[in-house]
């Protein structure tokens, strides 16, 4: 997928279609009784939570929508196979029912926690898609082509927009106040350093050589100074 441009929309389509349903679905659970309703399918006596709560989580939905729809038709111009869109759609509808499911019954009052998970949610955000902003920048210009970008963000550490997805991830699992939610972030986490940094860093080393090589020597994959 990588390195292969992608000239069919209908995937791209296909994946924020289903992302809008899941935000309808997450809206439901939040404001139309339907953490009440689904709780009865399970025997379950479950209540809306804290209103503010669940503005702020739904809030949180609505901006992964649009920064993933921007990423889908503006940002993303590599390939985008029918492989990589379900596995996208799976990952979005775990963050968008989850966090509904997690956070929907809550009662807490809101609280300086809650306003550093919105600080991690917004830090997060900024991450990924700036760094994705940044590298377009960089290939839009002719005069880096062949050219491997390793400056802004990714002069910090090699992979700032899976960085990004997990502070965002992480601070949305906060705002639930369900100990569960951590288990979001942390799946994100795995996937990343487990799976889709090691594919991605053989890609680059094959195709980039010693510009990779060199990046790599001074830049850590995922967190500054430690990984």
């Amino acid at each position: 997928m990588y390195g292969l441009e992608e000239k069919s929309y209908l995937p791209r389509t296909v994946w924020v279609t289903f992302h809008l349903m899941f935000v309808v679905i997450a809206g439901w659970l939040f404001f139309a009784d339907g953490i009440s309703i689904v709780g009865s399918w399970v025997g379950l006596s479950w209540q809306p939570g804290h209103l503010g709560r669940r503005m702020l989580l739904i809030a949180f939905g609505f901006i992964l929508f649009a920064r993933m729809t921007f990423t889908a038709f503006v940002l993303l111009k590599r390939r985008f196979d029918w492989t990589e869109c379900w596995a996208v759609m799976g990952a979005v509808a775990f963050y968008q029912l989850g966090f509904a499911f997690l956070g929907a019954t809550t009662t807490t009052a809101l609280s300086l926690i809650d306003l550093f998970a919105v600080f991690l949610f917004g830090l997060g955000s900024f991450l990924n898609t700036g760094a994705e902003l940044q590298r377009k920048q960089f290939k839009e210009n002719p005069d880096n082509a062949g050219k491997l970008y390793s400056r802004g963000l990714f002069g910090v550490v090699r992979h700032p927009n899976y960085l990004g997805d997990i502070v965002w991830a992480l601070g949305w699992a906060l705002l639930t106040r369900n100990g569960w939610a951590l288990i979001i972030p942390t799946a994100a986490a795995a996937g990343f350093v487990f799976m889709f940094i090691p594919k991605l860093s053989e890609y680059l080393s094959n195709r980039y050589g010693e510009q990779y090589e060199a990046w790599s020597r001074r830049t850590k994959r995922l967190i500054p100074c430690v990984y």
